[in-house]
């Protein structure tokens, strides 16, 4: 809960929803597989603790360089699999290095990695609850 307060504190704009349901939909759309978008966001999943792992390292160590890699990758899948308050609270420690703000960042990166737990298990409760559909549809598109 401290997490919350920190970057609920830090960063007014911090969206509420955990998740977007509707964002691997779109992806399935965009790629025309709904396969292939949930393999990417269990790719996501596999990658997160890592990314955040390394987004940690390069705050401390005040990398901007390699912190600003990290955080927009990470900025980018999270959108991308539908974690819109993980991706929220990503863009708030991207503003903080942007600024300059060191502490700040490294304040708002473990409240980041605190969220993260939260947002994977979202992702993969979605994930499971989903996939019993997907597999209808996609047997749908290849029946003649």
């Amino acid at each position: 809960m401290a997490a919350d307060v920190v970057v609920g504190r830090a960063c007014p704009a911090l969206a509420t929803q955990q998740l977007d349901p509707t964002a691997l939909t779109r992806l399935a759309g965009e790629l025309e597989s709904s396969d292939l978008a949930r393999s990417i966001a269990r790719t996501y999943l596999r990658m997160l603790e890592g990314r955040l792992s390394r987004a940690a390292i390069a705050l401390a160590r005040r990398d901007d360089i390699a912190a600003m890699d990290v955080l927009l990758s990470l900025r980018v899948s999270s959108a991308t699999v539908g974690l819109v308050r993980l991706e929220s609270a990503v863009l708030c420690v991207i503003d903080a290095v942007r600024r300059g703000d060191r502490e700040l960042a490294s304040e708002l990166g473990a409240s980041m990695a605190g969220i993260a737990p939260g947002a994977g298990a979202a992702l993969q409760s979605h994930l499971d609850a989903t996939a019993s559909v997907a597999q209808q549809a996609d047997a749908l598109h290849r029946t003649p």
